[in-house]
């Protein structure tokens, strides 16, 4: 049986094989250079089976491809739909013996996004966010969103990501260019009214915060998450909120552009203590920064979050802005998706990876978001899908431990239909993993995550480092040895596979051996007396080696800090 991913809605299978195992193919019969790119990837060679590529039109993402005992062709709607033939026919040459066949292919979302944080922690070099756009192509995605508040060389910033890292305009320029050459859009998403929280802790920029006498506490994991409204009533505030804007915007090519406005926690509250029309105060803000964007011939997305609250702002807000509505629950309804669709607006559904916090997404949870998510999106005429993977507590999971939920949003969004079954998981082992356990590894490390209490542990680190000396009882010393043998079984079973991917490997053994550092630091804590199985200077540079191979130092020392400190105790 094929792996495929997305499943294709039409396959008709022969029991004849194509006679060779290379291609033949001509790059100067096609206009759109990017196919021929595509096509280097596979097995090419002067004596192969003759290929060619037709294209129906300029628009559309459907395709047919045949595969005949001596010949392929792929006839695409538009040059996207013959693209994504190309990333069919690199999946079908994952096979031993490639049969004969036709597939009619074409999604059911015409917006397919990632959306990847690279502020609250990790910034990601180009080569790493090259990864992950080659990722994203092979399973069909076609837009990817960056989430930034201040990692980027803005000038407002220039002191700040001295010491956070950022990505610079030649960088975001030159992502802006591979994500065309696969067929993605790569759209700027930046933080324009909540989630400001670095930048307004700036001296300079204090007084435009909403909270006026605030003074944050030591554990700015939490702080950065809650307090970090700018002032919609300050003009100086709109005039910073632009200069952001007229920095970032030139460095893509998309006609969108994402203004976050989510989470205004303390506009609100605000609000409700002084009388203040939250609903009026939020779009009048919103609507200056959409007017601004629209002078630019810019089109909008915004989060959908506060919306739902107040239901009574979206009157304010132009017909053709896109909401973009998101949820995390497992047991996600539609009653948000049904709303938006009742007020006759565009939406874009928008469920999450879960790997927030961890060193590993939580598969079981992200599997029932996603499924339920997109399930909803569709029933309720929703135009895409933008699969979220956040990055809060300083971003410890690596991209590839994002993965599977990521495959899974690209599967759902172009086949509604699919279903996380054996068949599927088999697929997702055969073509990202390349060993049959992949999927139990991750789960088996996923769900280590919850025998350790993550944000209490954190707070009492934090409480502890800045003068509480007292700790209650985080964990119970069974607890400390299940985890210690869980993790130890799973890095000896990880070892010891050799079809596993290399970068999937290395990535979770680092994140097993993290579980089982912060399980025997959690037991410190709580007093318990146990024989600890880690090294913590080791697991820390490795975990250090790791992280500099893939990202910019970003803030990376807050974790090494916090470890360093947890074994001092």
């Amino acid at each position: 049986m094929l792996n495929l991913i997305p499943k294709v809605k039409i396959l008709e299978e022969r029991d004849t094989f194509l006679t060779k195992n290379t291609l033949c193919f001509d790059g100067a019969s096609v206009a759109d250079k990017r196919l021929v790119t595509a096509m280097e990837k596979l097995p090419l060679s002067a004596d192969g089976a003759k290929t060619t590529i037709a294209l129906m039109g300029n628009e559309g993402e459907g395709y047919d491809l045949w595969i005949d005992e001596d010949e392929v062709r792929i006839q695409g709607e538009g040059p996207a739909g013959a693209f994504y033939a190309i990333q069919t026919l690199r999946q079908i040459f994952e096979a031993d013996k490639i049969p004969c066949l036709h597939i009619k292919d074409r999604p059911d979302f015409g917006y397919r996004g990632f959306y990847h944080d690279v502020t609250r922690g990790k910034v990601p070099t180009v080569d790493t966010i090259k990864g992950l756009i080659d990722y994203m192509a092979y399973y069909k995605l076609n837009s990817l969103q960056l989430y930034v508040e201040h990692t980027y060389e803005f000038k407002e910033t220039e002191e700040l990501t001295k010491t956070t890292s950022c990505l610079t305009a030649a960088e975001l320029q030159e992502l802006d260019r591979y994500c065309r050459e696969n067929f993605i859009e790569f759209i700027p998403s930046l933080s324009t009214f909540g989630h400001m929280y670095e930048i307004l802790q700036q001296e300079k920029y204090q007084h435009l915060r909403v909270l006026k006498d605030y003074t944050p506490s030591p554990n700015f994991w939490v702080e950065r998450m809650a307090h970090h409204t700018i002032d919609p009533q300050m003009e100086e505030s709109e005039e910073l909120v632009k200069s952001l804007i007229d920095q970032y915007a030139p460095n893509f090519t998309s006609e969108y552009f994402n203004i976050c406005c989510d989470e205004t926690f303390d506009l609100i509250k605000r609000c409700e203590e002084s009388g203040e029309d939250v609903a009026e105060l939020y779009a009048g803000f919103v609507n200056k920064l959409i007017s601004h964007l629209k002078s630019k011939g810019k089109k909008i997305m915004m989060w959908f979050d506060i919306l739902v609250k107040h239901p009574e702002a979206v009157q304010y807000l132009p017909e053709d802005t896109i909401f973009l509505n998101w949820d995390y629950s497992p047991n996600v309804t539609d009653r948000d998706a049904a709303k938006i669709k009742s007020m006759g607006r565009r939406q874009i559904v928008c469920p999450g990876t879960w790997t927030w916090s961890r060193l590993c997404e939580d598969v079981q949870t992200s599997t029932l978001n996603i499924t339920k998510m997109i399930d909803h999106g569709y029933k309720n005429g929703a135009i895409g899908v933008l699969n979220t993977n956040w990055g809060d507590h300083a971003n410890p999971c690596s991209i590839e431990l994002a993965l599977y939920s990521m495959v899974l949003g690209a599967a759902k969004s172009w086949t509604v239909a699919t279903v996380v079954d054996e068949a599927y998981n088999a697929a997702v082992n055969s073509l990202l993993y390349g060993s049959a356990n992949g999927v139990k590894y991750i789960t088996d490390i996923s769900a280590i995550h919850y025998r350790i209490p993550g944000g209490e542990f954190t707070r009492k680190y934090f409480s502890h480092r800045y003068g509480d000396n007292s700790f209650k009882q985080l964990v119970t010393l069974d607890t400390v040895r299940e985890v210690q043998d869980e993790c130890t079984r799973i890095i000896k079973e990880i070892s010891n596979d050799t079809c596993l991917k290399e970068a999937f490997k290395e990535e979770m053994i680092v994140a097993a051996e993290g579980f089982m550092m912060a399980v025997e630091f959690a037991g410190k804590m709580s007093g318990l007396d146990f024989e600890r199985i880690t090294d913590s200077k080791a697991g820390i540079e490795k975990f250090r080696k790791l992280w500099l191979s893939k990202n910019k130092p970003s803030e990376l020392n807050n974790i090494v800090n916090l470890v360093e400190y947890c074994d001092s105790l």
